[in-house]
């Protein structure tokens, strides 16, 4: 099929099913991941995942957790830091755990089992900051909390599918670059970044062009999700960073900030979750295999038990820290991403790497509206 009908093909087919979401009072990502999977080999086959499509989801993802960082308030972000990294640790310990268990009781190899859970101790920032932007949430304390820790858990899971790649291989070059080149970028950006980022873009915006200062935003969101890259970690690290330290500017011109929110959701974003949907191949067989049956629920549980303890000393209430272990329960992209890596270095079977295609898919379509249900609770009981 032509490029350009593949694009208009996914932008009506995504669009559409989101708004017939949204309309039956869930987030729309979860129609557009679903017309990805209806799009995608899982059904009809209409549209190939090819080198066009993984870089404009690649944009999307950009997109999506620069708008994200641009709309959190960053004294909220750094507020929540403590109820984060608590959330962040117990939310990849216990998953890892009960995924290194399940690898042990289906009979797996240690480096298998290793990886089930290091699989499940991720979590999709993406989908997971739609989801809130969606329900009107970022900036509440646990929506706050669920960036934070989301954004920790996508750091450190790539830290140890960097560990566990450079043990399968008997080497821990790669392993020691992912931390001191991630580290160092980090360290770059709260140092230098915070100052520098923002004053070039009250450069940008003092020039008498006048698309400039979105020209400077967008250039800056690139930059940062490249150096992150670079560094050995997610794009999303670096674009949600840019985000965070430019957000004061660009919320203050609101036509400046809808105008980046409007193109990045109209049509980058789109893109980034239909492509969930395009990547997944699942068959009856996969779908009915007690493996999958068995790790479903040890990945919702895994993290809803690890978010909801890691969170409950800092919530007002046990309802509120249930939300915030739901929220880290999507795996997406992430998920994908390390099962084509482990895939491609032998420390997987095809077995493994199908189960948790199916993982990814069910929790991404499940989170958000888990989500939703979670905050229409707290609304209605008032936290209780």
């Amino acid at each position: 099929m032509d490029p350009i009908l593949q694009v208009v093909l996914i932008l009506a087919a995504a669009k559409i099913a989101g708004e017939a979401v949204e309309r039956a009072g869930f987030p729309a990502l979860i129609g557009e991941i679903g017309a990805g999977i209806v799009l995608g080999p899982s059904l009809f086959g209409l549209v190939a995942y090819d080198d066009t499509l993984a870089f404009l989801a690649d944009i999307g993802i950009i997109a999506l957790l620069f708008v994200s960082g641009i709309q959190m308030n960053i004294r909220s972000f750094v507020a929540s830091e403590r109820s984060a990294a608590s959330t962040a640790l117990l939310g990849i310990v216990v998953p890892f755990l009960m995924g290194a268990g399940v690898g042990v009781v289906a009979g797996f190899s240690p480096l298998e089992t290793l990886f089930i859970g290091v699989a499940l101790s991720v979590t999709s920032i993406g989908v997971s900051v739609r989801a809130l932007i969606d329900l009107r949430k970022m900036n509440t304390p646990s929506g706050a909390t669920i960036v934070g820790a989301a954004v920790m858990d996508d750091i450190i899971g790539i830290l140890l599918l960097a560990m566990l790649t450079a043990v399968a291989a008997g080497s821990g070059s790669s392993a020691l670059y992912t931390i001191t080149a991630g580290g160092a970028f980090l360290a770059a950006t709260l140092i230098i970044g915070r100052r520098l980022l923002p004053a070039v873009m009250r450069r940008a915006r003092a020039t008498h062009t006048h698309e400039m200062p979105y020209t400077a935003a967008i250039a800056i969101a690139l930059f940062m999700a490249y150096l992150s890259h670079l560094a050995g970690l997610h794009y999303a690290v670096g674009a949600f960073l840019a985000g965070l330290l430019l957000g004061d500017q660009i919320r203050d011109d609101r036509t400046l900030f809808e105008g980046i929110a409007d193109f990045s959701f109209g049509f980058f974003v789109t893109f980034f979750f239909a492509s969930i949907g395009l990547l997944a191949a699942i068959t009856l067989d996969t779908l009915l295999s007690p493996f999958v049956l068995l790790l479903i629920p040890v990945a919702f549980a895994g993290k809803i038990l690890g978010g909801w303890l890691g969170s409950v000393r800092f919530m007002e209430t046990h309802a509120e820290a249930l939300v915030v272990g739901i929220g880290l329960c999507p795996r997406g992209e992430i998920t994908l991403v390390i099962g084509q890596i482990g895939l491609l270095a032998g420390l997987i079977t095809e077995e493994i790497f199908s189960a948790f295609t199916v993982v990814a898919v069910v929790s991404v379509l499940v989170t958000p509206a888990l989500m939703a249900w979670g905050y229409r609770r707290l609304a209605i009981r008032g936290g209780r």
